[in-house]
């Protein structure tokens, strides 16, 4: 923002919309915090706070668009109006929520709605929603009670907990946090560390150079755990497995027998309970501990 020899004013700008018939709202905001919940009618209603000379600001507006059953509500700063926050408040009938900002955090909450929330420098929240899909760059991501989450982050911490689905995540030198999954979990990773706890489904982990770690709190679907060179980390007190577990060079540190050759690799197979589903964990360079 151009600032030079202009006096910088604060002011607030709310307004209302009506969207019969809508059913999904796209929201688009250059920069600022961004804050989503519930209204208490049928109507849209937003308020921004914004930073800027003040004729500019007196000419500024938000651009609201309507495209069969989408609204688009575009929040946009120029070279003279900066955008410090915007709060949107959503009908509960509407199905489907997008948010877009380029930097800022953004919490999506109590929307009984599907949500898709992208940011490329930001962190980003959503609490109690439907299906929530979420990708940022480098702000982290903390998904909380929903019925099914889809999270991408390149260097922030991801966090998903509470999710009656499934989950699927990817990270690239962050780490992920997964707990608390009624059904199925697939996390990918280059560097970052993956921790998983307490699933109900079938678990499939992935990484390249990251840590991963595992524990089991009662039955789960089977799966499998495999790294090239991060290490595995397997917490079975609570399990009923059949469990198989491989390292090309590198060590298993368990209870249990393992059967090794010389310098070549180390291999492990034992039966927790009543071996219910199958759990195979592999890594090429990295140690496998199993508790």
């Amino acid at each position: 923002m151009r600032t030079e020899g202009v006096d910088i004013d604060f002011r607030f700008v709310e307004d209302v919309q009506s969207i019969e018939n809508v059913r999904r709202i796209v929201l688009r905001v250059s920069e600022g915090d961004i804050t989503v919940t519930k209204s208490d009618d049928a109507e849209l209603r937003y308020c921004v706070e914004l930073e800027g000379a003040s004729a500019e600001i007196d000419a500024w507006s938000c651009r609201v668009r309507h495209a069969e059953s989408i609204a688009i509500l575009d929040v946009m700063a120029n070279d003279f109006v900066r955008i410090s926050k915007c709060s949107v408040f959503i009908p509960p009938q509407i199905s489907d929520i997008e948010v877009h900002s380029s930097r800022g955090s953004i919490q999506v909450r109590d929307m009984p709605s599907n949500v898709l929330v992208i940011t490329e420098h930001g962190n980003i929240g959503v609490r109690d929603a439907k299906f929530v899909e979420a990708s940022s760059v480098s702000g982290a991501i903390n998904i909380e009670g929903s019925e099914g989450c889809s999270a991408r982050s390149i260097d922030g911490v991801l966090k998903c907990s509470r999710i009656s689905g499934s989950v699927q995540v990817e990270i690239q030198n962050g780490s992920a946090f997964i707990d608390q999954v009624e059904k199925n979990v697939a996390a990918v990773s280059e560097q970052g560390k993956v921790s998983v706890r307490d699933v109900g489904g079938r678990i499939r982990l992935i990484s390249n150079k990251g840590d991963i770690e595992f524990e089991v709190l009662g039955l789960f679907g089977g799966g499998e755990i495999q790294t090239y060179s991060g290490d595995i980390s397997v917490q079975l007190e609570h399990s009923s497995v059949e469990f198989r577990a491989e390292t090309l060079s590198g060590r298993i540190d368990t209870l249990h027998s393992v059967n090794a050759a010389g310098m070549g690799p180390q291999r492990c197979a034992f039966r927790t309970g009543e071996g219910a589903r199958r759990l195979y964990v592999k890594s090429v360079l990295g140690d496998i501990e199993v508790n």
